[in-house]
């Protein structure tokens, strides 16, 4: 079950274990909507110590690339372009 999410800023405090283990404490967890077996990104910047940021993982790539090589039209241009290629070759 992921926990609430809260309305106010949250503030909480985890003890890092020997094997670099922690608890995530509700609060946090219920500030990135995030439940059990999700997956968690952290970010540290070695200009900012002893800052890390924490996200949740995306669960889904579909879209993630959206526009990175052109429009819709642009790629399917160069696919056909590229198997066109192909064909003059062999």
């Amino acid at each position: 079950m992921t926990p609430t999410r809260p309305t106010t800023p949250v503030f909480a405090e985890a003890r890092l274990r020997r094997r670099y283990q922690l608890t995530l404490p509700e609060s946090v967890a219920g500030a990135l909507a995030a439940g059990p077996d999700d997956r968690l990104v952290f970010e540290a910047d070695p200009a900012e110590p002893g800052i890390v940021r924490v996200r949740k993982a995306g669960t889904t790539w579909a879209g993630a690339l959206a526009g990175v090589f052109g429009t819709e039209e642009e790629f399917a241009t160069f696919v056909r372009e590229e198997r066109a290629s192909w064909a003059a070759e062999g």
